[in-house]
């Protein structure tokens, strides 16, 4: 978790609430629009691109959790949220709305040109892929963080 912007976030809300006095704020999690899955291509190697269209200018976006699953139903619905593996896209990159291009490889080379972002993960060919977005939410209470997920993408198989 990017550590500076969990700073910034705080220091925002507490100003606004002890300096200004202000009482128009939620302590319900703002909830994020899911990303639509494209396209999923094999580049071969166990590497794969997936095309995503997403929009999501709140300041709480991070980035998208990938779930691969053997039914539709699963990728969509995983017993655990938490289980997916992470692509955290930084803040400059979003502009609204955007087509992402996801590398998906297990290896820990660098970015393809052209690439928002790699996803550490093995996909198994003929297994279903998801995708959720990924928001900041901060506790006030006892200055956590933690990230908050969408409702699932559309889901695609992966050939």
């Amino acid at each position: 978790m990017n550590r500076n912007l969990f700073f910034w976030a705080l220091t925002s809300v507490l100003l606004c609430l002890l300096v200004w006095n202000c009482t128009n704020y939620s302590t319900t999690a703002s909830v994020q629009a899911p990303p639509t899955l494209i396209s999923i291509a094999n580049n071969g190697n166990s590497n794969f691109t997936i095309k995503v269209r997403a929009q999501n200018p709140e300041f709480i976006f991070q980035g998208y959790r990938l779930y691969q699953a053997a039914t539709e139903s699963l990728a969509q619905n995983p017993n655990d949220t938490n289980l997916g593996t992470d692509c955290l896209l930084a803040q400059a990159a979003i502009v609204q709305p955007i087509e992402y291009l996801f590398e998906v490889d297990p290896s820990t080379n660098p970015n393809t040109a052209g690439v928002s972002c790699r996803i550490f993960a093995t996909l198994t060919p003929g297994s279903y892929i998801s995708m959720r977005t990924l928001g900041l939410a901060v506790n006030l209470a006892n200055s956590t963080s933690s990230y908050r997920v969408s409702l699932p993408s559309n889901t695609l198989i992966v050939p």
